[in-house]
């Protein structure tokens, strides 16, 4: 191997998938499995048949290099010691699809082979022993069966009949946030370093490559910048921790006696046990997690409550889609009844019928109110757009619509905006 790391030592023991896996992944796993809806799921993917898994794997050959030791010597060998150091017996197979983004995933092809695949982008930017990082990473999620819980097609599912309540998606999404540090674990055996796993986060964070790049000591002052400023709602619907996160979840992995046991003393003593370490992950991975206190209810006359919750859908709508977070923090700021209500009325009358309720009750609140009083009321509006920590260019322009239907300024819409937390006087923040 390359000499960017330390020389790399054979783990003394064969990787247990059981016991690297993190504790908040087994909980959540084992949660999901008793949902009917989830269960479903997980026996359309393990039910997965071998003609449909033989095609998939005819598609990536179709559209991607197949590495051999002829083809790529440099790639062969990453993938061979990974095998060596997980002490894999099985097949993988290993391609690479051209692609300037920097990717890569696992699947499960029949008699218990894996399919591999990375984008050429990977591959330039990765050293070897990043590559040892990223592949050992991948072929972890085979390993601990993690394909079979799809969790982005899981709370975004293509049929309404497959759609999961609320907190059911948020705990898929949690769970799917608990794989990739387990998965990472995996990684962190073969690369053997938390450094070179740093080093790849700062790689897949910002897409540059080594000669760019400083150390990473920052990234523990990104993520506390994150949690002060974060917005109510904000990374619930991701399926990947923030990069810093995962750093200081590698750190913690490979301080811990679960580590030196696996590679032998002779460093220094392990500051974690094992079950402080899941700990400590399970720390970092709480700031991501649905907020369970209280989301404190907007209080306002009924007619202006109606006013805001018809704004409100009119903004988780706007993108084409109503994800589930926005949609629960709609209801947790307006009410359960009023959003269903809206929902439903929605639904026979279309997004053109709300936009014309919505200026028809503009004006009329236009004639009943103070200037100042329809600016609060744009600012709630801004709130509810923001709770999944995202305002996009067209929640923008509907908040722009909306001060106009009130007979504001549209200019309005953006100082509402830069009055959120964190938003920090740039509107563009959150596009």
């Amino acid at each position: 191997m390359s000499s960017d790391a330390p020389p790399l030592r054979r783990p003394r023991h064969k990787a247990d998938p059981d016991y690297i896996r993190l504790t908040r992944e087994q909980e959540l796993y084992r949660k999901l499995r008793r949902e009917p809806l989830v269960e479903r799921w997980f026996e359309r993917t393990e039910g997965g048949s071998g003609h449909v898994l033989m095609a998939q794997r005819r598609h990536v050959l179709s559209s991607s290099l197949r590495i051999t030791a002829g083809v790529s010597p440099y790639l062969h060998k990453v993938l061979s010691t990974v095998k060596k150091l997980l002490r894999i017996e099985g097949r993988v197979e290993l391609y690479v699809s051209p692609s300037p983004q920097i990717n890569a995933f696992c699947m499960p092809l029949p008699e218990g082979a894996l399919l591999l695949v990375m984008s050429s982008a990977a591959v330039e930017h990765f050293t070897q022993h990043e590559l040892l990082f990223v592949v050992g990473h991948e072929i972890g999620h085979g390993l601990l069966g993690h394909y079979q819980f799809p969790a982005m097609s899981m709370v975004q599912p293509d049929h309404e009949d497959d759609a999961l309540p609320w907190n059911t998606c948020m705990e898929v999404l949690s769970w799917s946030r608990a794989s990739e540090v387990s998965a990472d674990r995996m990684g962190l055996l073969c690369c053997q370093s938390a450094e070179v796993a740093t080093r790849a986060f700062l790689k897949l964070a910002s897409g540059l490559p080594s000669r760019f790049l400083g150390d990473g000591d920052d990234f523990d002052g990104q993520m506390d910048e994150w949690v002060r400023d974060k917005v109510a709602g904000e990374g619930l619907d991701d399926t990947h921790p923030l990069h810093s996160i995962r750093v200081q979840c590698a750190r913690s992995f490979t301080d811990s006696e679960y580590f030196t046991h696996m590679f032998g003393d002779g460093g220094a003593p392990p500051k974690f046990t094992a079950e402080a370490a899941d700990a400590e992950a399970l720390g970092q991975l709480a700031t991501m997690d649905a907020d369970p206190t209280h989301i404190e209810r907007l209080d306002h006359p009924e007619d202006q409550m109606e006013f805001l919750t018809l704004c409100g859908f009119l903004l988780i709508a706007a993108d084409g889609q109503i994800s589930p977070v926005e949609y629960h923090w709609l209801s947790g700021l307006v009410g359960e009844e009023p959003a269903e209500r809206v929902q439903a009325w929605a639904a026979e009358v279309g997004l053109d019928g709300v936009w014309q309720e919505i200026q028809q009750r503009g004006g009329e609140l236009a004639g009943q109110l103070d200037r100042r009083d329809c600016f609060g009321l744009l600012e709630e509006i801004a709130v509810i757009a923001a709770v999944d920590g995202h305002i996009d260019s067209s929640e923008v322009q509907g908040i722009q619509m909306i001060a106009g239907a009130m007979n504001l300024p549209s200019n309005l819409a953006d100082v509402a905006i830069r009055n959120l937390k964190g938003a920090k006087g740039d509107v563009h923040q959150f596009a």
